[in-house]
C-alpha cells in the first residue's frame, strides 16, 4: 500500500468540514460592518490620495477655461501579516472515543482565527489616538500623526483640523461630533460633504448610547418640550473588542477610509495525518492587513476629559 489512513478519516472528515462552516457563519463579527473588507493578490496594497479642486471660476464670454493640476497628497502602504495555528489529536484520543473532545479542538481554530481578525480590526480604534498604532494594528497614516489628532494638516501645510476630543459620550458632544464633521474641509479648504451615519462605543458605553440615540426627548433636561435631534440619527455598533471604556467614534461608513484586506484565508485546514505519530492535525492560517488610508472620515473621542 502507498498510504492507509486510520478506518475513522472518512467518517470524521465532513463532520469537521461542517463544523468549521457552522462556527464561521455562527461567529457574529463586526469588522465587516465596519472597515471597507478587499481581497487582495499582491505582498502589499497602496494608496495614494489625490488632492481637491477648487471652486470653478467665472470666465468672460469666448474665454479661456482655467485648468487646476491635482496635486498628490499623502501615500499609505498596507503590508499583509500571516497569522496561524494549528491543533493535533492524538491516535490514543480517537482510540478512546473522546470524539467530544476532538471536535472542539478543530472547531475552536474557526473561533480563533475570527476573533484575531476582529482584534486586529479593533486595534485601530483602541490605538487609534496613537501615532503608529499598536497591537494587532500597528499602522502609520500619511501624515504621520495618529489617527485620532487635533493636529491633521494637508501637505501643503495650509489647511489644519481636528477629528478629536475628549468629552464623554452625551448628547451635546455627539452633536458636536456630528457638525464637526459635516463641515470637514479638503485640503484645497473646501466643504466635504461627509454624511456621519454610525456610533460605536464599546459595551460599558452601550446603555447610554442607546438612550441618547432612541429617547424621544432631549437627554439631560426636564424641559420636555425639547425634542432629542440625534434620535434615530446613526445605526448603534457595540464593539466588544474596544478594550477603552470611555472612548466613542462616530464613522461615516460610505466615505470612510478604514480597510481591511485579505490577502489569504482558506478557513481551516485538515485532518492531516502524521506517518510516524498517527496524530491528526488541524490547522488555520490567514494573511491579512488593516489600517487607514485617511482620517477625515472619522471621528473619535478618548472620552475621559483627559
Amino acid at each position: 500500500m502507498a498510504e492507509v489512513r486510520p478506518k475513522w478519516v472518512n467518517a470524521l472528515d465532513p463532520t469537521f468540514r461542517a463544523i468549521f462552516h457552522e462556527t464561521e457563519n455562527s461567529f457574529e463579527t463586526m469588522y465587516d460592518k465596519i472597515f471597507h473588507v478587499m481581497s487582495s493578490n499582491k505582498a502589499f496594497e497602496k494608496d495614494t490620495a489625490l488632492s481637491g479642486i477648487g471652486q470653478l471660476e467665472e470666465v468672460n464670454e469666448l474665454g479661456a477655461i482655467p485648468y487646476e493640476d491635482a496635486t498628490p497628497g499623502w501615500d499609505v502602504t498596507y503590508v499583509h501579516r500571516k497569522f496561524a495555528k494549528g491543533r493535533m489529536v492524538s491516535q490514543e484520543m480517537i482510540d478512546d472515543e473522546k470524539f467530544n473532545m476532538i471536535t472542539r479542538l478543530p472547531k475552536s481554530l474557526a473561533t480563533a482565527k475570527m476573533r484575531t481578525m476582529e482584534v486586529a480590526a479593533a486595534d485601530v480604534f483602541n490605538y487609534g489616538f496613537t501615532a503608529g498604532g499598536g497591537g494587532l494594528a500597528a499602522f502609520t497614516g500619511g501624515d504621520s500623526l495618529a489617527l485620532f489628532s487635533t493636529a491633521h494638516v494637508n501637505r501643503d501645510g495650509t489647511v489644519s483640523q481636528s477629528n478629536k476630543v475628549t468629552t464623554a459620550l452625551t448628547q451635546a458632544s455627539l452633536q458636536t461630533a456630528i457638525t464637526a464633521m459635516k463641515t470637514r474641509r479638503d485640503s484645497k479648504n473646501q466643504i466635504i460633504t461627509f454624511s456621519p451615519d454610525t456610533l460605536i462605543v464599546p459595551p460599558a458605553l452601550e446603555f447610554t448610547a442607546r438612550i441618547i440615540l432612541e429617547t424621544s426627548q432631549e437627554t439631560g433636561n426636564n424641559n420636555y418640550n425639547n425634542i432629542n435631534p440625534v434620535k434615530g440619527a446613526l445605526n448603534l455598533i457595540v464593539w466588544p473588542y474596544l478594550t477603552s471604556t470611555t472612548a466613542w467614534f462616530v464613522v461615516d461608513s460610505k466615505a470612510h477610509e478604514l480597510n481591511f484586506f485579505k490577502r489569504k484565508d482558506e478557513g481551516v485546514k485538515g485532518p492531516i495525518f502524521d506517518f510516524d505519530t498517527e496524530a491528526a492535525k488541524w490547522k488555520a492560517s490567514c494573511r491579512f492587513s488593516v489600517g487607514f488610508s485617511d482620517w477625515m472620515g472619522v471621528y473619535g473621542s478618548v472620552g475621559d476629559g483627559s
